[in-house]
């Protein structure tokens, strides 16, 4: 038993340390700008590559929309993913960030001049658009990391050198942040309601062709122009907010802000410290070409943001990562900005504000996602985990008492198995209902591809065991050691999988948990194999002294048997252990349901 269990739990550890390794369908990560190397865990090929890198010129000009191609010499072969970067003809070649590409839907720019795939759908020829985006005089050279298939990867693939003669044009951008307008209440025909407009991304607080407020964007260059046309609730002392938050909340969420302040329209950075905006003490950092209107009390705010701000302020996050995009208004009491009177409007996902897309609010009736992820968590978490350690480990305590004529450990073990098979039924046919499919999505990341086909094994395991249980042969016959091993396998299959389903589930975008969710699910695992290994090492303790003591009591004469017997009625340190294990599922499952209902 000892080393059955000591094997599950190896493959408990394994599996939970697979399940943080991935590849990168929609791009390759920022950490991978510097080696230009895939965590694939392979190395590259030494082999001659199959591909090439090409340009529509051999000079650079502005005029001919200068396109870089990367395909295949026989023009056949495939590829799934790139990261291609542009370095100068330097003796020690440093990568050109001063530059940008113009890219097609399925790639994005990345790594500060450079460019990745945004699908792993085969590809046999890519064309981007490039340009540096200030003065640059010199040769530069194309760099490419090209995967072919997962373990199938080129590295260093290299185009000619290609000599650039660029002057960017001059600009004189307008810093002016506090506009003075009249606030005009002409009338205003229904085609001038905020809606989104063609050549931008978009986010619409409302699922209707015409809305109270959209944000739109539009990458320039090292910059983005935004667009904020809201209508407010009245004309004056109000303000209407863009944050930019990494996790979907409020805290720590960079937040710009449009002002109308009797009459007056500004603009104000800043970032939320706690739930309070705190203005920068430069309002307006790389913010240019600022502009506002009201009228019939339609704000329109416009403003150019850089993607990166130079001297790596904290308070600004470098728009080259996806965010959470907030909307919010309020008022405006003695020239402060007030407290919120409406809980900001959420995007759906983190938005890439790169690239033109159209994004949705966040649907705050997620009641059966949350439902879903609550229900499975208490199944698994407090439920399953309670239920399996007393039916490996409990056995032999409570001799005496037999409630409506079974054994104490069993009348727990089938009732809190009972309850996790109907409530895991349950939540399966609510997320069944709620996404219309089984297996929905097959593009993502990890989390998003196999949450799904892990739950569905769970769900499976869990229907498969108690039909075994109901066809279990009687406790003296010849093969009821066969079923005592596969419905012990099958059991703890389903726990760990069930463990590795969850930590998935919170780290989907969608489910929108905090950081710290995924901290919790793994303290659950770590604690879990920790009760494991003591109430092993405590059976193995017992079994070494009870035999001990049956020697001595064999030579004996005296009758010590029935008072050994009385003696392991009850084990206080199991108990002790018992009640330890069912105290931290119980804060685990709490914790977490809390998370997944308030996110």
């Amino acid at each position: 038993m000892m080393k059955s269990t000591g094997k599950m739990l190896s493959v408990f550890l394994t599996l939970a340390l697979i399940c943080g390794c991935s590849c990168y369908p929609s791009g390759a990560p920022e950490s991978a700008c510097t080696t230009m190397t895939p965590s694939h865990g392979v190395p590259p090929q030494n082999t001659s590559s199959p591909y090439v890198i090409q340009f529509s010129s051999s000079n650079f000009s502005m005029d001919s929309n200068f396109t870089v191609t990367i395909s295949s010499k026989d023009g056949n072969t495939s590829f799934k993913g790139f990261l291609v970067e542009v370095f100068t003809d330097q003796p020690t070649p440093n990568q050109l960030k001063e530059s940008e590409f113009k890219v097609p839907e399925n790639a994005h720019p990345t790594c500060n001049g450079g460019a990745t795939h945004s699908d792993a759908k085969e590809k046999h020829m890519i064309g981007l658009q490039w340009q540096p985006t200030t003065s640059f005089t010199g040769k530069v050279k194309f760099r490419a990391t090209i995967v072919q298939a997962y373990t199938v990867i080129w590295k260093n693939v290299e185009s000619e050198y290609l000599s650039v003669d660029y002057t960017a044009p001059s600009t004189s951008p307008s810093d002016v942040t506090t506009i003075s307008h009249p606030i005009s209440t002409t009338s205003e025909s229904p085609s001038d309601l905020p809606r989104c407009e063609p050549g931008f991304g978009c986010f619409k607080a409302c699922p209707l062709t015409t809305c109270e407020s959209v944000v739109m964007w539009r990458r320039s260059g090292n910059c983005v122009d935004f667009k904020i046309v809201a209508r407010l609730d009245r004309p004056n002392n109000r303000w209407v907010a863009i944050g930019f938050s990494p996790t979907g909340r409020m805290p720590k969420t960079s937040v710009i802000m449009c002002l109308v302040d009797n009459g007056k329209i500004s603009v104000e950075e800043g970032i939320n410290k706690g739930y309070s905006f705190g203005p920068l003490s430069n309002k307006t950092l790389g913010l240019t070409n600022i502009s506002a209107s009201v009228v019939d009390r339609v704000l329109r705010c416009t403003f150019t943001r850089q993607i990166n701000i130079s001297g790596s302020v904290e308070s600004i996050y470098s728009l080259t990562k996806k965010y959470f995009l907030l909307l919010g208004d309020g008022p405006i009491i003695g020239g402060t900005p007030g407290q919120h009177e409406k809980t900001p409007v959420k995007s759906e996902s983190r938005v890439d504000f790169l690239v033109n897309e159209n994004v949705g609010s966040d649907d705050p009736s997620k009641t059966l996602y949350k439902l879903h992820g609550s229900l499975m968590i208490l199944s698994w978490m407090f439920l399953s985990s309670v239920a399996i350690i007393i039916a490996r480990y409990y056995k032999s305590e409570w001799r005496g008492m037999m409630p409506c004529g079974v054994k104490v450990w069993f009348a727990i073990h089938r009732t809190m198995m009972s309850l996790v098979f109907i409530i895991t039924t349950a939540s399966f046919i609510i997320i069944f209902i709620q996404v219309g499919s089984l297996l929905q999505e097959t593009e993502g990341d990890i989390y998003v591809r196999y949450h799904p086909a892990l739950g569905i094994t769970v769900m499976a395991l869990c229907v498969a065991n108690p039909i075994m249980a109901f066809f279990r042969c009687d406790p003296g016959h010849k093969y009821r050691h066969v079923f005592h091993y596969s419905h012990m396998f099958v059991g703890t299959a389903a726990q760990i999988l069930s463990a590795i389903t969850i930590y998935f589930g919170v780290n989907l975008e969608k489910s929108n948990t905090p950081e710290e969710a995924s901290y919790i699910v793994i303290a659950y695992i770590i604690t879990y194999v920790i009760i494991e290994v003591i109430l092993e090492c405590q059976k193995y303790y017992r079994r070494n002294e009870d035999e001990t003591e049956t020697q001595i009591l064999l030579r004996s004469t005296s009758n010590v048997p029935q008072q050994k017997s009385q003696k392991h009625q009850v084990n206080s340190f199991k108990i002790i252990v018992l009640c330890t294990h069912f105290v931290c599922m119980s804060m685990y499952c709490m914790v977490l349901i809390y998370f997944v209902a308030t996110a």
